[in-house]
Order: C-alpha cells, then sequence, then structure tokens
C-alpha cells in the first residue's frame, strides 16, 4: 500500500505577487515544512482509505523578490500553479532547476539569456513540451494574447522530471517521489490502486514504486497531464 496526497489546485488560497502581475497557488513543498502543504493525504490501495488534513503556503515566483525565511530556504522541491495577468521578468532562483508548461491561455514568449550577453526566445502555448531552465535566469516574460496559467516544478538539486501524458501513457516513476498532475478530469491507475481525479489535481506519492502508472481522460478529452518526479541529492 503506497500513501498518496491529493492536492487540489483551487483549494489552495491565491497568493498575489508584489507587482501585481500574477498569483501562484501552492501545491506542493518537499521537504515539507510547517504550514506548506496543502490537500489531503490518502492511504490509497485495496480496501479503502484514510484521509488527513493538510495546510498551506506562499511560493514566490515569477516577478517577486524572495524573503530569505526558513520555508524558502529549506525546500528542495516546490510545484505551484499560476496565473499570469501582465508581461514581466521572472525571478532569479540560483542554484535551482526550473520546468515551466502553459496550461490555458493563449501562451507566452520567455526571453531567455544567453551566454553572449543576447536573449533567444521560446513560444510556449498550451500542448507544448515543458521547458527545463537553469532558475538562475531569470527570463523576461511576454503574454501573447492575454492572461495564461502554468504550471511550475522548480528542484533544488537533485534530479526532477516533467513528461507529457500524452507522450508517455504508461509510466514507471523511477524517481524517489512523484505523481501527476492533470488539467482535465479522469482516471489515475497504479496496480490494483484506482482514483477519479478531478480538474486541475496534483496527485503525490512520497513511496513511489515500480509499478506503471496510467491516466485516462474522461470523456476523450485530450490528456492535458503531465508525469512529475524527483529525486533528491546529497544533503550538504
Amino acid at each position: 500500500m503506497s500513501t498518496i496526497q491529493i492536492i487540489r489546485a483551487d483549494d489552495q488560497p491565491p497568493h498575489p505577487w508584489r507587482n501585481g502581475g500574477g498569483q501562484t497557488r501552492e501545491l506542493l513543498v518537499w521537504p515539507p515544512v510547517p504550514g506548506s502543504l496543502g490537500g489531503n493525504a490518502l492511504c490509497a490501495g485495496k480496501g479503502g482509505a484514510c484521509a488527513a488534513g493538510g495546510g498551506h503556503g506562499a511560493e514566490r515566483i515569477a516577478a517577486q523578490t524572495p524573503t530569505a525565511t526558513q520555508a524558502d530556504t529549506e525546500w528542495q522541491l516546490r510545484i505551484s500553479r499560476a496565473d499570469i495577468a501582465a508581461s514581466g521578468p521572472f525571478s532569479a532562483f540560483p542554484g535551482v532547476q526550473r520546468w515551466f508548461v502553459v496550461l490555458s491561455g493563449k501562451g507566452v514568449v520567455l526571453h531567455m539569456p544567453t551566454a553572449d550577453g543576447h536573449t533567444r526566445d521560446h513560444q510556449l502555448l498550451p500542448g507544448h513540451a515543458p521547458l527545463h531552465f537553469d532558475g538562475d535566469l531569470a527570463p523576461g516574460c511576454s503574454l501573447i494574447s492575454g492572461p495564461t496559467q502554468d504550471l511550475n516544478l522548480m528542484a533544488r538539486g537533485g534530479n526532477a522530471a516533467v513528461l507529457a501524458v500524452e507522450q508517455s501513457p504508461d509510466w514507471t516513476c523511477t524517481f524517489a517521489i512523484g505523481g501527476l498532475y492533470t488539467a482535465v478530469a479522469g482516471t489515475w491507475t497504479q496496480g490494483t490502486q484506482s482514483m477519479e481525479l478531478a480538474a486541475h489535481t496534483l496527485l503525490w506519492s512520497e513511496a513511489a514504486n515500480a509499478a506503471p502508472m496510467h491516466f485516462t481522460p474522461l470523456h476523450n478529452q485530450s490528456a492535458a497531464a503531465w508525469w512529475l518526479g524527483y529525486t533528491p541529492g546529497p544533503t550538504p
């Protein structure tokens, strides 16, 4: 039996950015710190489930100035959903690797600094593959036509991945911890476990195993969902 956490994005409080350009809903912080994680923990397996409540916290993400609190400095993994309402720069996160996926809207263009002092533009639309980049680069972000919603995974040390379900309908998690974020309703299965998920839900397991996971969207929708995985690196 594995322990599964279910975090519904719309149940998490939005935290406005200081520049007024958008807001973030924090979904998961690992290792957990007091008040940093929203959702329910389910002992998912054949024979039932037991639930335990969770708390929440604020992620400082695009176009914000970080504050060096315990929650900011001790995390190794953060997953969040953001609503970008205006163009502007991302904050720099030295030592952090980032994955960025557009969930809805007309998309964005990220203006990524290059080693020769120029920028390289990355147009990102719904359905595009996740963009992986160094968090220290702090790219500029231009909205293409109106607000967008995006999924962010940030990892400090270790190895992480974000993979579209449509490219990998059956996924074996080779990471220490991992799960699924889905923007559409559907059914998640792993071995004898099965769970109905609402749209915009993060399913997360800290007891990942070799059994393949599968996600089937309802009503023949496009599988707007992503597998997420993380293995922590050595503790400094």
